[in-house]
C-alpha cells in the first residue's frame, strides 16, 4: 500500500472538506505536540500540518484509548478569557461525540496494551508563549455534551468563527507516534444550517467533522484491509 494513505486514513482523513467549516490557510504549532520538525505542509484534502509515520503498522490497532481532550492556553489565547466551566464544556462536547463516531466501529479502552492505538488531542489558540495546559474533558453522552454547550456563556471571550486542534496517534505500548496534525477549520458565511443559533455552531461543526471524518477514513481503511486479505 502507498505510505501516503496511511496518514489520510488515520489522522489526515479528519480533514476533508466540509460544507459548513473550511481548512485554514496556515496555522502556528502551539508546542502540545513536542517537537514538530517533522510535520509537513498538508496538501489537497490533508490537514493544514501533518505527520505520518512510514515505519508504523496501524493494521495491528484494533481498540481505540482516547485521552481526555485538554486546553492548551497560551498567554494571549483567547481561550484563556473563557471561563474553566465553559472551556470543558466545549471539551466535553468534542470528547463525547468523538467516542460517539469511534464506538460505532471499535472498542474503547481505558488502558494501554497490544493493539491500542491512544489518541492525544488538543484545543489549540495558543499562538504566544507561557503556554500551560489547563482544563480535561470528562466522559459524557454526547446529548448531555450538547446540551451544556447550548448553555456556555457567549459574552465577549471568545469568536468561535474559527477552531484550532492538535493531534496524535501513539501506539500505547512503545510510544511510537503514527501519524500527528495541527489543523484550524473556520465556518462558512452561508452553510444552509438554519440552526446556526449561536457563536459555537462553527465549533460544534468543526468537532463533528472531526469525529466523523476519523471514523469514516478509518473505516475505509478497515474495508481495504479486509479486501487485501479475502
Amino acid at each position: 500500500m502507498n505510505l501516503r494513505w496511511i496518514g489520510i486514513l488515520l489522522l489526515a482523513g479528519l480533514c476533508t472538506s466540509c460544507s459548513t467549516t473550511y481548512r485554514a490557510r496556515t496555522v502556528t504549532p502551539s508546542g502540545f505536540l513536542g517537537d514538530t520538525s517533522q510535520l509537513r505542509r498538508g496538501q489537497g484534502d490533508e490537514p493544514v500540518l501533518i505527520y505520518y509515520n512510514p515505519a508504523a503498522d496501524i493494521l495491528t490497532y484494533d481498540r481505540i484509548l482516547i485521552d481526555p481532550i485538554v486546553a492548551y492556553i497560551g498567554s494571549d489565547s483567547r481561550l484563556a478569557k473563557l471561563p474553566k466551566e465553559d472551556r470543558e464544556t466545549l471539551l466535553n462536547y468534542f470528547h463525547a461525540t468523538l467516542r460517539e463516531q469511534l464506538s460505532q466501529d471499535y472498542i474503547l479502552v481505558d488502558e494501554p496494551g497490544s493493539g491500542v492505538l491512544r489518541l492525544r488531542i488538543a484545543l489549540i489558540d495558543a499562538k504566544g508563549s507561557k503556554v500551560v495546559m489547563d482544563t480535561l474533558s470528562t466522559v459524557v453522552p454526547v446529548g448531555l455534551a450538547l446540551s451544556a454547550l447550548e448553555r456556555v456563556a457567549l459574552g465577549k471571550t471568545l469568536t468561535a468563527g474559527s477552531v484550532c486542534i492538535e493531534a496524535e496517534a501513539l501506539d500505547t505500548l512503545t510510544g511510537m507516534q503514527v501519524a500527528a496534525m495541527v489543523d484550524e477549520r473556520v465556518g462558512a458565511k452561508v452553510t444552509g444550517h438554519v440552526d446556526k443559533w449561536s457563536k459555537w455552531q462553527d465549533v460544534r461543526d468543526a468537532f463533528d467533522f472531526w469525529a466523523n471524518r476519523l471514523r469514516t477514513s478509518m473505516e475505509e481503511f478497515r474495508n481495504q484491509k479486509n479486501s487485501m486479505a479475502s
